[in-house]
């Protein structure tokens, strides 16, 4: 008899990037940063862990976070990357793992 297990923990990583926020959205910053990264093909959940720098612009604010990001599936950090740079907004990607 087989024996599986439904508490294997989702495949996470954390990062640090720096996203684009325009001014005049109805939330917080964090709640759309992660709202913005959750885009992002195979993303879980997010979750802003750290806020290393804030960065105001006329029609835009840059922050740059920490984050755990829970994906639906391993895979490796260059595939990681080649997801999070199609996210709107995200101007780059300090580290990952």
């Amino acid at each position: 008899m087989a024996i599986s297990s439904d508490n294997d923990p989702e495949p996470t990583t954390t990062a640090v990037v720096t996203i684009r926020i325009p001014c005049g959205e109805d939330s917080d910053l964090v709640t759309d940063a992660e709202e913005r990264l959750l885009r992002a093909e195979d993303i879980n959940t997010v979750t802003v862990d750290d806020l290393h720098g804030i960065d105001p612009k006329l029609s835009a604010t840059a922050i740059t976070i920490g984050i755990t990001l829970c994906w639906t599936s391993t895979m490796t950090n260059a595939e990681m990357r080649r997801r999070l740079v199609e996210v709107p907004g995200l101007e780059s990607i300090e580290r990952i793992g």
